[in-house]
Parts: structure tokens; sequence; C-alpha cells
């Protein structure tokens, strides 16, 4: 849930606005004015975290230690759940005007963040026009098959998205099953080589076609026994920039998502 405190209609809207949340970026970036936007985090101009990556050029960014905030005077400081809880005590020791938000975990959660920041920032049509944007992207997005699909979202370290992340949500809305059901992963959580081999998922879902060995973590995509299980023609690459936070990125991973699984059905 979003915990933030809405702008009153007759309140001016904050003209020096700071992120200390890589999903916060995405919240500004989309909603906010340029002028509005006083610093980012370090993450925003990076475009494997953040779909807003070239929206973010030129912008100053800030590492985001309360010290570092305080100097730069802002009249609101969005954060997220995640942030250091000491860092949000000492802004709003100091009188900062701070809005923090949990991850979005549903396509639901995604548009009511959107309209409580667009709120917050004074920009309530910019807000209602992506949140239609989305709802309309979804709208055309219906599974065209019946035929049922396993798919695992697997990450390095064998780390895996559970039921309660926005990429179950995706899928589900796609008629997709996801495989970390059964390997009771709530939200995301390690696994083993051996529990997704013996899951037997149809797909993964992967944030690169080709993570490489660079260490051990990224190895076990690779590793023979999965690749006999998945092959790689049955790898979905969606980049993370596209689902980890509330952005428009996640209609078009919806888009990648089905295309890719349709054609899988078509080959089996």
């Amino acid at each position: 849930m979003a915990c933030l405190e809405l702008l009153p209609a007759e309140a001016a809207a904050p003209r020096r606005i700071v992120s200390i949340n890589a999903c916060a970026d995405q919240l500004i970036l989309a909603l906010a004015d340029r002028e509005q936007i006083l610093a980012l985090t370090h993450y925003a101009r990076d475009p494997d975290m953040s779909f807003y990556a070239d929206r973010a050029k030129g912008l100053p960014t800030i590492r985001g230690d309360a010290e570092e905030v305080l100097k730069l005077k802002p009249d609101l400081v969005l954060a997220g759940s995640f942030t250091r809880s000491a860092t949000r005590a000492q802004l709003a020791a100091q009188g900062v005007r701070i809005a923090t938000f949990s991850p979005a975990r549903s396509i639901e959660d995604v548009k009511k963040h959107i309209r409580e920041v667009a709120s917050l920032l004074g920009q309530e049509a910019r807000g209602q026009a992506l949140v239609a944007e989305i709802e309309a992207a979804f709208a055309n997005l219906k599974p065209r098959s019946s035929r049922l699909l396993r798919a695992l979202q697997l990450q390095r370290r064998a780390f895996a998205a559970g039921t309660d992340t926005l990429i179950h949500d995706i899928m589900q809305r796609l008629g997709i099953v996801n495989a970390a059901t059964d390997l009771g992963i709530r939200y995301v959580g390690r696994t083993s080589l051996e529990a997704v081999l013996k899951a037997k998922p149809d797909v993964l879902i992967l944030d690169s076609a080709d993570p490489g060995a660079v260490d051990q973590g990224v190895a076990l995509l690779s590793h023979p026994a999965l690749e006999e299980v998945v092959p790689r023609h049955r790898r979905i690459v969606i980049p993370s920039s596209q689902i980890v936070c509330a952005s428009p990125g996640i209609a078009l991973a919806a888009r990648t998502l089905r295309d890719a699984a349709e054609r899988i059905l078509d080959e089996k």
C-alpha cells in the first residue's frame, strides 16, 4: 500500500522534487514537468533499471543519503518502503515532506501509485492519461489460446518471482501459470536448480538473452540440465526495466510475453 500525503486542491504543486528510490524515479519521470525535478537516484539513467533512462539524461543524480538530500532543500521527497528507515526518519525530523510507497505487486497497484503520485505532484490529468493508456493496452492483450503454459521468471542466483509480484499478475491476465506457485514462493525468493528442474516450467522468463557465465550466480542459467528441460527457444526475454516498477513498461512486457507464449504454444 502506498503511504502518500495527497496534495490539497488549493496547495501549490511542488517545484523541488527529489527521489531517493529507483521506482520513485520512474513515477517522477513519467508524471512531473522536467523543471519540477531537482534530483533522482543514479539508477534513473541506467537502461537496465529504468524504463525512462533517456528522459533522465541531463538531470542531477544523487546517492540518496539524508545529508545530501537536505543540502538540496527539496519541497518533496519520494521514497520507497525499502529506503533506509534511518534516512527517512532523519529527513522527517528536519521537516522535509516525504511520500513513501511500497513496490507495485499488481497492475492495480501500478494504477494506484500513478494516480496518487500524479495528485501529489499536481499532475492529475497526466496521471489519468497514463492510467487510461495502461488500461487500454491490457484490454487489447487478452490471451488468444485456451491452452495453459507454465512459466517461471528466473533471475541470477536462482531467485524466482512468486505469486505476489507484478509479473505474476501479468501472467494471470494472459492465462499463463506461474510455476513458482509449486515452489512455494510468494514474493521474490531464492530456489535451487534442482527445484526448478522438478517444477518443469514450459518457459523461462529472463532479463537478458545472453546472461553469460560471468559468475556462479549467472552460470546457473546456462546449466546443461536446465537447458535440457527449458531449451533456448523456450526462453522469453523481458528486461527488468519493464517489470520492476510502475511504468508503461508493464504493457510492453505483457505484449512481449503474450506473443512469445503464443509462438511457443504453436511449436508444441
